[in-house]
């Protein structure tokens, strides 16, 4: 007599074989979201590095005067993060964020009356930065030798505050003109 599979059997191995196939194809969807999250924080590491390499380049430039750097601007304001909410309850962002972002840039580049050379907004090859959108925050507390410079990018704006978050530091480098001291 032949043994053979019973139906059973070969039901049952349909259905192991069935789930282990879902659960395969289930991690492509994984690794497609996961690829574009890779794309987008590498592209936002660039767009942060493009923006704040020029910032601190201004910011610990040797030319730069004591009474120019410790009268520096809080941009985009003396709230930092929260000019970025258009409500703060429900968390929802400016429509136009990079517009903020840009203007933090100019007011700290021109209050450092450093004159040319420096580009009076952030230029970013729109194939670096794709479709982000940029917030920078600089904040600097009067007589204080060190502005902190924090950004942000992100594909969509409402989810601003879940992006990474770039910071850094710059200290004053330059000329001492006798007002204020400078330490």
């Amino acid at each position: 007599m032949k043994r053979a599979f019973t139906l059973i059997e070969v039901n049952l191995a349909i259905m192991v074989m069935a789930v282990g196939i879902l659960g395969i194809i289930s991690l492509y969807a994984f690794g497609f979201r996961e690829e574009r999250q890779s794309r987008e924080d590498v592209a936002s590491a660039a767009y942060a590095d493009a923006v704040m390499g020029p910032l601190v380049t201004a910011l610990t430039a040797t030319n730069v005067k004591w009474s120019a750097f410790r009268k520096l601007p809080n941009s985009p304001g003396e709230y930092g993060w929260g000019h970025y909410l258009e409500n703060r309850s429900t968390g929802k962002v400016v429509s136009n964020p990079e517009g903020l972002a840009q203007s933090a840039y100019t007011r700290t580049i021109s209050a450092l009356n450093i004159g040319e050379g420096f580009p009076s907004g952030f230029q970013v090859p729109r194939q670096k930065a794709g479709n982000l959108k940029a917030a920078l925050v600089v904040m600097h507390d009067e007589d204080s030798a060190i502005v902190r410079i924090s950004f942000r990018a992100v594909d969509k704006s409402n989810l601003l505050f879940a992006a990474p978050l770039y910071y850094t530091e710059a200290r004053f480098q330059g000329i001492i003109d006798g007002e204020g001291g400078g330490e």
